[in-house]
Formats: structure tokens, C-alpha cells, sequence
């Protein structure tokens, strides 16, 4: 771990999936299923760049009960993005937020509301997501994906 309580060494190049069980995932992706596509790009960045997602469709075997999965992980996950598209919230997403919400807040560590291109409009967060500042990928400067990198690592990228 780095200095800071929220600082963590990013790790470098993608992660073999045999060692990805022994680790401690970055963050944890929460979305709604329709915008699966896109949260997955971003996913795929993130491990480019050494960061170590949770994500449902590649953690979670098939039969088994997500919620469990979930909950066995979220106590050792160090941040997490909520993702915020045209398509709303899905009907477990709210739920998945209030119990990472819950931990994450008990342990000080980031919740990341990021919000997808096609949104219109700054969209009415639940209240207790509105606390948090907002990563926009709808906007150019500052570089969303490097925002959200520094909110998940605490590591703040030069080019700020």
C-alpha cells in the first residue's frame, strides 16, 4: 500500500487471470446490463493500465448466486464505480449500491459515480450517491478515463 490511506501502487501491464484470484481487486464495476458493452471497454482499459476490476461477467460462475459473490469480494474491494447511463439503473443496481455503499463508507474508501456517453443532462443520483464527486465520460478535458483511474488509485496522473 502507498502513503496515503486511499493510495494504491498501480499494478503493472494485464493481470493473468491465474493470479487474479489471489489479489485484492481495485474496483468494483456496478451497472446496468444494457450498458454491459460499455462498462466492459472501460474494464478492459482499466486492466491495460495495471488496475484490477471486479465484474460481474468475469467473476461470477455461472449457477452460482451473485449476491454471495458479491458480498464475499466487496470486503476486501478498494473502490468502486457506479455507472450512470441513458438506459437508468437496473433492478438490482440500487441494491448492489446501498451494500457497497455501506462498506466502502465504513472502510473510507472512494465510491465513483460515473456517468456514460449518451446521458442527457446531469442525471438525479439517488441521495446517497450524490455526495460523491462525478466522473463524466461525456466530457473531453479533463480525461474521463484518467479521472477515474485517480479516483480508483488515489494516484493523481501528471497530466492534471
Amino acid at each position: 500500500m502507498a502513503g496515503k490511506a486511499n493510495e494504491y501502487p498501480l499494478r503493472s501491464g494485464v493481470v493473468p487471470s491465474k493470479e487474479i484470484a489471489a489479489l485484492d481487486y481495485d474496483v468494483f464495476l456496478c451497472y446496468n446490463s444494457r450498458d454491459k458493452e460499455h462498462v466492459l471497454a472501460i474494464a478492459e482499459r482499466l486492466k491495460e493500465r495495471g488496475v484490477l476490476p471486479w465484474l460481474d461477467i468475469w467473476e461470477i460462475r455461472p449457477g452460482t448466486r451473485w449476491q454471495k459473490e458479491l458480498q464475499k469480494h466487496l470486503k476486501s474491494i478498494k473502490a468502486a464505480a457506479v455507472f450512470v447511463s441513458p438506459a437508468g439503473p437496473g433492478p438490482w443496481q440500487e441494491l448492489e449500491v446501498e451494500s457497497m455503499l455501506l462498506q466502502l463508507t465504513r472502510r473510507g474508501r472512494p465510491i465513483i459515480p460515473v456517468i456514460l456517453k449518451g446521458r442527457r443532462g446531469r442525471p438525479r443520483f439517488p441521495a446517497f450517491l450524490d455526495l460523491w464527486h462525478v466522473v463524466d465520460m461525456r466530457e473531453q478535458q479533463p480525461d474521463p478515463f484518467e479521472q477515474l483511474v485517480w479516483g480508483i488509485t488515489g494516484q493523481k496522473p501528471s497530466s492534471f
